[in-house]
């Protein structure tokens, strides 16, 4: 879950801009980056590169800026320093001279003017409450930020662009399908990706986790959809208008997809969900008796509001927090979770919301919020995210995943690891093993995943601030035993009606 959503820094948190403190507007600008030889018709067009002065020395950020007959502008925001890549800019709103780039949902927001010549855009870099001035200068590219486990290609598959509707919603989503060499029929799955706007790769930190998957998988001979969030990158739709509910009947199309494909076994199609990825998946097997299986990675097994209560525990201890400051932020967030389920819009809820934040605070020490690292200008940023995906967290916090969970009678593997501090392994484990057995499912596997985080990469604490950090995208053992788990299982699948 990312800083849009309530929970702050939980479920896929994107690690942006550790240690970055506020900085006067006059400090240095960028120095000139190479200009491109064929300067595009539209002005705004390219790539922009720049570089502000932060607490941690100077910091580059590049903003890849396209355009597509389905929104005016795109854009992307790559910070290399900080392993932050490729990450989608929400909105680009440009009235000229004036730009604004907005990633408010990540509590981030570039407001510039584009010079008179096209050739630089001067403004200010904002996270947070922190402003450092930022001029972007075009530039020949973006330097590479590969990680060892991602796939060069030529690859030993085929990769093919495509596009599908989700006809409930009346949207059209875009993704990538990646087939093994040969006639088939292959075994096939959809990567379904946790909270926050993920595109088809699931970029987070540096890494690009579902790319590695779909590598992985496709190599042993299993076809592979992943698909970009609605609204995001290539799809179509309102990604912050919609819940986990709305987010499933885009999962369900991609599975009706990926069963009518030619070369795919569509008696053997199932999913693979990552995090919320793990709630949905389920909520569409529960609706379709055919879906073949569920692997479940850190999925959930309890309600959401118990959930992002635990997450936030689990964070905290895991940064040094004691007891008694983290005994009173999981007390706030108890408040703001009733008055979110009393009310229905954003608006209603808004200033009940500010206010518990104000009394939280004031009835903190120093030492305490600095064990948090929370204040009232960094909570209202979050606040802010959270309203503006007001249906998305009052949805996820009211539902229970077990519902779906006790439906389901298809093999599924749940696997969590032991260190991650986002979705706690013992506790969802449990519940989705008991919700299993309570639907008489018998084709089950759960296992824990010893030193591995939410992103299952081999961690020191699991705190979401090493993702970035960690080179290694996935453990090649959890890779390992998802292709072992779906390749066993033959046609003659067990019944998973009645």
């Amino acid at each position: 879950m990312k800083s849009r959503k309530l929970s702050l820094a939980l479920i896929m948190l994107p690690v942006l801009f550790l240690a970055v403190a506020a900085v006067s507007p006059s400090a240095q600008q960028a120095p000139q980056a190479p200009q491109t030889s064929d300067q595009p018709k539209d002005p705004l067009l390219g790539v922009w590169k720049g570089t502000m002065e932060t607490k941690i020395g100077p910091l580059e950020v590049y903003f890849e800026i396209g355009s597509t007959g389905s929104a005016p502008y795109l854009a992307k925001v790559t910070i290399p320093a900080q392993k932050v890549r490729a990450m989608p800019v929400q909105e680009v709103r440009f009235a000229p001279p004036d730009l604004v780039l907005d990633m408010s949902s990540y509590g981030i927001v570039f407001e510039g003017k584009l010079a008179a010549d096209s050739e630089s855009i001067e403004g200010v870099f904002k996270v947070g409450p922190d402003s450092m001035a930022l001029v972007l200068r075009r530039s020949a590219g973006i330097p590479d930020m590969g990680r060892p486990q991602e796939p060069k290609k030529p690859y030993p598959y085929e990769e093919v662009e495509v596009r599908f509707p989700n006809r409930e919603a009346g949207i059209n989503l875009s993704g990538t399908l990646t087939i093994p060499v040969g006639p088939g029929p292959f075994p096939a799955v959809v990567l379904v990706s946790g909270s926050g706007p993920q595109d088809r790769d699931s970029t987070i930190a540096g890494h690009r986790p579902f790319l590695v998957w779909a590598d992985a998988l496709t190599r042993r001979g299993i076809a592979v959809l992943r698909y970009d969030d609605r609204g995001v990158e290539n799809s179509g739709g309102d990604f912050h208008q919609a819940t986990t509910a709305d987010f499933a009947t885009d999962a369900q199309a991609a599975w009706e997809f990926l069963k009518g494909q030619s070369r795919v076994d569509s008696r053997r199609v199932g999913f693979i969900g990552h995090s919320e990825g793990g709630i949905i998946a389920p909520f569409v097997a529960a609706q379709n008796p055919d879906v073949a299986f569920l692997v479940l990675l850190a999925g959930t097994g309890i309600r959401g509001d118990r959930l992002v209560i635990m997450q936030s525990e689990a964070v905290s201890r895991s940064r040094g927090a004691g007891p008694e400051a983290i005994r009173k932020e999981a007390r706030m967030y108890e408040k703001m979770f009733r008055v979110i389920e009393t009310n229905a819009t954003a608006q209603a809820a808004e200033p009940d919301l500010k206010r518990i934040i104000a009394e939280t605070l004031a009835g903190m020490t120093d030492s305490e919020k600095k064990e948090l690292n929370v204040s009232e200008d960094a909570l209202l940023t979050d606040l802010k995210g959270m309203l503006a995906d007001y249906p998305w967290n009052r949805f996820f916090l009211g539902y229970d995943p077990s519902t779906a969970l006790r439906k389901i009678r298809c093999p599924v593997l749940a696997l969590t690891g032991d260190r991650d501090t986002q979705v706690p392994a013992d506790i969802n484990l449990s519940a989705i093993e008991q919700a299993l057995k309570e639907a008489g499912n018998t084709h089950c596997q759960i296992k824990k995943l010893a030193g591995l985080n939410h992103l299952f990469q081999p961690a020191q604490t699991g705190h979401p601030r090493e993702y970035a950090k960690i080179e290694e995208t996935i453990s090649p053992e959890a890779l390992t035993l998802v292709g072992d788990w779906i390749l066993e299982f033959p046609a003659s699948l067990p019944s998973k009606k009645g």
